[in-house]
């Protein structure tokens, strides 16, 4: 029991990432540091929030305004999102994807929680989506598990309102 513990402890703090939809990462701070992996993933953008303050989500619109400047023309051009993420057209879009120079990775210090509660709200913002839907297929990709105090606060606010 013990040894599985380890194991589990080992495995949160190993450098990972997923790659979410095209050229938008989801990493953990571990991952920021492996100059390998971020060049392998074409990742040339970060966005750090191991800053637990609350005052970051003050600056959502910000954020995601930043991910959109930063944003490979892939990502800038996508127009909707597969809730299924076997579909074939999310598959071909994925595969499709041939600039991977202007990737981005999110990460905060395990990319559980603040993360992916900020890529959560911007795929909301970028394809006018409900929180449940995108919820479930940042799921899909990555175990998390957004900090419900961040999602009370974070998804009510109006630049995610967008026709929802």
């Amino acid at each position: 029991m013990e040894e599985d513990r380890q194991k589990k402890w080992e495995m949160v703090f190993a450098p990972r990432m997923r790659q979410i939809v095209p050229d938008l990462f989801l990493g953990n701070v571990k991952a920021s540091f492996q100059g390998d992996m971020l060049r392998d993933n074409g990742i040339n953008s970060m966005l750090s929030l191991t800053d637990g303050r609350w005052d970051l989500l003050t600056q959502l619109e910000n954020i995601c305004d930043f991910i959109d400047q930063v944003a490979s023309p892939t990502l800038l051009s996508s127009y909707s999102l597969s809730t299924h993420p076997d579909n074939g057209s999310y598959g071909e879009m994925l595969n499709g994807s041939t600039d991977i120079s202007n990737a981005i990775i999110i990460h905060c210090d395990l990319g559980i929680s603040r993360s992916p509660t900020f890529i959560i709200a911007y795929l909301m913002r970028k394809y006018g989506m409900k929180r449940d839907e995108v919820t479930a297929f940042v799921q899909s990709k990555q175990k998390i598990k957004p900090n419900p105090n961040f999602a009370k606060w974070i998804f009510p606010i109006k630049a995610l309102q967008r026709d929802i």
